[in-house]
């Protein structure tokens, strides 16, 4: 193969990468996480369901009725959130007025000074705070509201990429090898957050189905907050399930230490499992070592936030895949 044939047939390619290198640093400069996750979320919901109804329609009528089953699940999402944070307002302040005096009480035991004795306490904190971040916390609204503007972006982007018909053909000039290209790595972008999304809501499910069991079983109070807490926490990774855990930690220790201690054991346990459901789930394929993802989510939190945590994941599987579909033999 001559040098100008190599250089024909990787430098559509080559643009590709960089194209998308570029867009990558515009959604981290730009703090665009959320419109990345909300694009990606959506098209892998809607694109799932097309696939599956597929099956039994013309490929017509499977798009819009996916279209539809992804407006009905948007709503039904939107409701789940607002049914959670009535929830959350008023649960969590009565976990706190239970919790907090054990916590101080077991605190003093070992000799550390509690941050707050009870929630009057912790209610002057949170005050104090708020007076000394109120320039910060009115930014950060402005902020929540422009992010919310850009998702609602991104879930009309995705929709207009599941529902657009094909474009005309790919001719044999750089402009449409480059395209093609760019097409190609978008959906195996698509394809990694899809398999990495899907373990984790499967992993969550039966995270959130044994935990149910044991709150249930032990009467916990808030059961259903809790529930609904550790499978929305779960999807997360790793740092949701910090979250979710220590709400189930301090509902046990409002009835008993002991509780607690026992809540606690249980759910390590649990996610002990999750490393063999992962691989059982997902495969070994996209497996990586667990100081590689927690380097990734903490480079990902760094980046973008929240989202550049459930990202992250995604996007070293997909990097992987890439690097791997490109020969090189190792000289040594």
């Amino acid at each position: 193969m001559t040098m100008y044939s190599m250089v024909r047939r990787t430098l559509p390619r080559t643009v590709a990468y960089l194209l998308l290198t570029a867009a990558a640093v515009m959604v981290a400069v730009f703090h665009l996480g959320y419109t990345l996750l909300a694009m990606l979320f959506s098209y892998t919901l809607i694109s799932v369901t097309g696939r599956v109804m597929s099956r039994w329609l013309r490929p017509v009528h499977a798009k819009w009725l996916a279209l539809l089953v992804f407006l009905m699940a948007s709503v039904l999402l939107v409701w789940l959130t607002g049914h959670f944070a009535r929830q959350s307002l008023t649960a969590v302040p009565e976990i706190l007025e239970k919790a907090l005096p054990q916590l101080g009480e077991q605190a003093r035991r070992y000799g550390i000074k509690p941050l707050a004795d009870d929630t009057d306490d912790l209610r002057r904190i949170v005050i104090e705070a708020i007076k000394d971040n109120a320039h910060g916390i009115t930014q950060a609204s402005g902020i929540l509201t422009q992010k919310f503007f850009y998702i609602i972006i991104g879930v009309f982007v995705a929709i207009l990429c599941f529902m657009s018909t094909d474009g005309p053909g790919y001719g044999p000039n750089l402009y449409d090898a480059v395209r093609a290209e760019l097409v190609e790595r978008v959906r195996g972008l698509a394809i990694s957050f899809e398999l990495v999304l899907g373990a984790q809501v499967v992993i969550a499910t039966i995270n959130t189905v044994l935990t149910a069991t044991f709150l249930r079983v032990l009467g916990f109070p808030h059961a259903g907050f809790l529930i609904l807490a550790t499978f929305i926490f779960g999807i997360i990774p790793v740092v949701g399930n910090l979250m979710s855990n220590t709400i189930i930690v301090c509902t046990a220790l409002t009835i008993s230490p002991r509780l607690a201690l026992l809540a606690l054991g249980f759910l390590i346990l649990i996610h002990k499992g999750e490393y063999f459901l992962n691989g059982k789930v997902v495969g070994a394929s996209i497996q990586a070592p667990m100081w590689q993802t927690l380097l990734g989510i903490l480079v990902g939190e760094v980046l973008l936030g929240v989202p550049g945590i459930i990202l992250a994941p995604a996007v070293m599987h997909y990097v992987r895949h890439e690097m791997q579909e490109i020969p090189y033999t190792c000289r040594g």
